[in-house]
């Protein structure tokens, strides 16, 4: 074999993604039948089996997986000498892939894409949003070159390119029924309702290992991934919800809302993070986005 189609290895990698061959044929647009065959092909091209079949779905054999990684260091090099033509020719192009936790959003365009778009107008961005570790499993897997996530737990494959600390305040409405001038401590805390992040979110889980070490138990009424969802929870006098404060920046400023400290080491503890795969070169459109995102004001 002196090449992979292109075609098969889409169907394989689209397969394995979605873990069903239905999902894949829906995604690339083709027929169940045509992708089932293409996989075969490349089977049979590679000599070996490279998903198992089940009732539940598709999911790589160990050949399969090492096929993935392949494929995935091949798509990178494509990217890496992309931006190589790129910058022979001085320009400053490109496609940055990141994945980013809802609480960033806000921040990353305000504090990043806006004036680097404005710099540099032919760089484009994909952009992923969800839980701490949707964006670990987006680094690791190399499908995003950049990640903004809170409370990372420490792994070899993602290298911290800066971070700094931002404890979890209490967030209550201004003036609301919740507001007071008193300390907000975790006695009081347990008695109010509150809307928290899960948790597979870094907050969340910040909340889960701070009843665990205390023995309370928040009164969460509401469990959401959505910061959008939790700033309303707030803003209709609801109760209260857990944040780092430049996630309501815009909030506090306007007097929408009050910031309250908690009596907690942990919450005390939590830190933003900007991330990527340890060992892994970036195209040059992501390297000069890098730079731009360390001035965020998660990081200041």
């Amino acid at each position: 074999m002196t090449q992979l189609d292109p075609r098969q290895t889409t169907c394989f990698l689209v397969a394995v993604q979605t873990g069903t061959v239905r999902a894949a044929a829906e995604q690339i647009g083709l027929e169940p039948s045509t992708v089932s065959r293409n996989i075969s092909a490349l089977e049979t091209a590679m000599s070996t089996t490279l998903i198992e079949r089940g009732r539940s779905g598709v999911r790589p054999t160990e050949s399969g997986v090492l096929l993935v990684a392949f494929l995935k260091r091949q798509s990178g090099e494509l990217d890496l000498l992309r931006s190589e033509f790129d910058a022979l020719a001085q320009m400053k192009r490109g496609k940055v892939t990141i994945a980013v936790g809802e609480g960033f959003v806000g921040d990353l365009f305000d504090g990043a894409l806006a004036r680097f778009s404005a710099k540099y107008p032919d760089i484009t961005f994909a952009i992923t949003v969800g839980s701490t570790e949707h964006v670990m499993q987006q680094i690791t897997s190399e499908q995003a070159h950049l990640g903004l996530a809170y409370n990372v737990p420490k792994t070899p494959q993602i290298r911290v390119e800066t971070c700094a600390a931002q404890p979890l305040v209490a967030l209550v409405r201004r003036g609301g029924i919740y507001d007071s001038t008193e300390p907000l401590d975790l006695a009081t805390l347990a008695k109010m309702p509150c809307a928290i992040p899960p948790k597979t979110f870094g907050i969340g889980a910040m909340i889960t290992a701070v009843e665990a070490k205390h023995g309370i138990r928040l009164r969460a009424i509401v469990e959401t991934g959505s910061i959008a969802a939790l700033k309303a929870f707030v803003r209709n006098d609801m109760g209260y919800t857990i944040l780092p404060r430049f996630v309501v920046e815009n909030e506090l400023s306007s007097g929408m809302m009050t910031a309250h400290q908690i009596t907690s080491t942990v919450f005390a503890g939590g830190v933003s993070s900007l991330l990527r795969k340890e060992g892994r070169k970036l195209p040059q459109a992501a390297d000069l986005l890098l730079k731009q995102l360390k001035k965020m004001a998660a990081f200041a």
